[in-house]
């Protein structure tokens, strides 16, 4: 197996899985920031690390903007990038305190907006693969997330991390651990930079309610980063 297969292959085993869709920004979001759609927005169906994807974030005394950023966050402090592979996602119940996300999360929080996610259930010896997505399909998925600025002196990136927290009773028969998702009441206060600590543990103590996800079981065909495409979400027919 590639190195880069065998990463995600171990960071779905150590915390969430490491794939996810966006085919549409919503509306909400949208009308939050004050613009429309980046001309230059792709639908993507197997968003995987190290690769980009649109996030809202909002700079001191600046007003919140989509960018793309780079998937595994990179702190300004690292020497190397690859150090993101090991950040695409940070623990709700730790991220105040880890030297790697501490910094961002009190000054460098955003929004990662998502049409669903992939999440894989053991089976044995193998894994089946799940897609999960709001139940009513005009909510909005929002992740909560950070973001830094890295610079080593020959490139600069931008990059980004998804919080996870612990699994609700719906994700439980699948996993222990899914994304932080955000309620749309939560979103200026989390881009906010000002927010007070306190008000941000009130919003990382708030999991999604049990009856907001569905889910349904898909084709091994997600498992490659390479592939791409709707049918990466699409029901398997199992008749």
């Amino acid at each position: 197996m590639p190195l880069y297969g065998y990463i995600v292959l171990r960071c779905k085993e150590m915390i969430m899985c490491g794939r996810f869709a966006l085919n549409q920004i919503s509306d909400s979001i949208l009308e939050l920031l004050g613009f429309g759609l980046p001309e230059s927005f792709q639908e993507r169906f197997n968003i995987a690390p190290s690769e980009n994807s649109w996030v809202a974030l909002q700079e001191k005394d600046r007003k919140p903007v989509l960018q793309e950023l780079y998937w595994g966050l990179i702190p300004f402090w690292a020497k190397e990038k690859s150090i993101g592979m090991s950040a695409i996602n940070a623990r709700a119940e730790s991220v105040a305190e880890k030297p790697m996300f501490r910094e961002a999360y009190q000054r460098r929080r955003c929004l990662v907006p998502a049409s669903g996610f992939y999440e894989w259930r053991k089976n044995g010896k193998g894994k089946i693969p799940y897609y999960f997505s709001p139940k009513n399909e005009e909510e909005p998925l929002v992740f909560a997330g950070l973001w830094e600025n890295w610079n080593n002196g020959n490139e600069t990136l931008r990059s980004f991390t998804i919080i996870t927290t612990a699994a609700n009773d719906f994700m439980k028969p699948i996993h222990d651990r899914m994304p932080l998702i955000l309620k749309p009441e939560f979103w200026q206060k989390w881009l906010a930079p000002a927010t007070a600590l306190s008000e941000l543990e009130k919003i990382l103590e708030r999991p999604v309610d049990n009856g907001f996800l569905q889910n349904w079981e898909v084709d091994s065909y997600v498992n490659d980063i390479s592939h791409e495409g709707s049918f990466c979400a699409e029901p398997v027919n199992l008749f």
